[in-house]
């Protein structure tokens, strides 16, 4: 793996144990308001330490003007 790539995976540990730590301080009833923020982090925090620097080049495709093209691809070649 590349510092890149173990970098992108620090920064899920580091979301994942603020979740956790988010977590561990809830309170008997606010866990509506600090419960699903703190989940929330800990699942982008797991995707990042599973998938590393995939998940930015991941979300730089959906953002680009050309998202669609693998798509568009596909169906022309469906009606051939």
């Amino acid at each position: 793996m590349t510092r890149r790539d173990f970098a992108w995976r620090g920064i899920g540990v580091g979301a994942f144990a603020t979740a956790i730590a988010l977590g561990l301080t809830i309170r008997p009833g606010e866990e509506a308001v600090l419960g699903l923020p703190a989940f929330g982090l800990a699942l982008f925090g797991l995707v990042l330490i599973v998938q590393g620097r995939r998940v930015p080049a991941a979300l730089r495709v959906e953002r680009g003007r050309h998202r669609a093209l693998a798509q568009t691809i596909r169906d022309r070649r469906r009606r051939r």
